[in-house]
């Protein structure tokens, strides 16, 4: 793809940046950050399709799907999609899926990564130069700390969008024609599946204590179950909970479901 055919600029990749560093304002417990991730890239999307509402509207319920990362490690996930909605409008070689499935399965290694390293490396580091100096007396401690930290934080993004959409650029290119993007779109789609399921196990949580038998033979139901399949009951309440979703019933009704289904349990001695 050469310069004189892409849609996006550096000025739109830096409206990008600037309005990515507030993008999780908006972080909720249905979707978490796509309400920010769309809005972040929304100036940028309503360019590539200007002359489509079809299909801008298309790009807006896409990018507003559920998503999730190192609010720092976005920008690189930002710059890959962008590009790809690039490339779909400009040769439609990229399929809207493919775009949904490389988000997903980039956010959790991305995340992992930022996690390590800003939250339990380099925050440390940059808080104890700004604390040794600032216990020998100096104002520049935290002005030290602020510093050295938002270089690194600053810099991730900036860096970080201008690469992605750059490798975009270039992974849009090598596919163009091939039976690549299938296969990727099927491996990525793995993935984001296998996320879902890691985090279907260690994130829901249905203790029940309640006890079947007595001596010896006592057991609780939780065991029970999970001497049929470990963690069958966080997927079989993951599984009704999207069925329910499914059919047309808010998230708000089915959390205050699950509320309330949590305080009979524990009431009755289920839980």
């Amino acid at each position: 793809m050469t310069a004189n055919t892409n849609i996006i600029t550096k000025k739109d990749l830096f409206t990008v940046f600037l309005r990515g560093i507030g993008y999780q304002f908006s972080w909720n417990y249905e979707r978490m950050q796509a309400l920010g991730y769309c809005w972040t890239i929304l100036p940028v999307l309503k360019k590539i399709y200007k002359d489509d509402p079809d299909k801008l509207h298309e790009a807006v319920t896409r990018n507003l799907e559920f998503f999730n990362t190192h609010p720092f490690m976005a920008m690189p996930i930002f710059g890959i999609t962008l590009a790809m909605e690039e490339g779909k409008e400009l040769r439609g070689n990229i399929d809207g899926n493919a775009i949904s499935a490389v988000k997903v399965s980039l956010m959790g290694p991305l995340a992992g990564i930022g996690d390590s390293f800003f939250w339990f490396t380099l925050f440390p580091i940059c808080a104890g130069i700004g604390v040794s100096l600032s216990a020998g007396g100096s104002l520049l401690g935290p002005l030290v700390f602020l510093l050295i930290y938002n270089i690194f934080n600053i810099g991730t993004r900036y860096y970080g969008l201008i690469l992605g959409y750059k490798f975009g650029n270039q992974f849009v290119e090598k596919i163009s024609g091939s039976g690549i993007m299938q296969r990727i779109t099927e491996g990525t789609t793995i993935v984001g599946l296998m996320v879902l399921g890691v985090m279907t196990a260690t994130m829901v949580s249905v203790p029940l204590d309640f006890v079947v038998g007595s001596g010896e033979q006592a057991m609780t139901l939780q065991a029970i179950f999970d001497g049929v399949m470990p963690n069958l009951m966080p997927l079989l309440v993951t599984l009704g909970a999207y069925g329910l979703i499914k059919k047309g019933i808010s998230t708000t009704k089915v959390l205050l479901l699950a509320i309330a289904l949590s305080i009979l349990g524990a009431v009755v001695g289920i839980f």
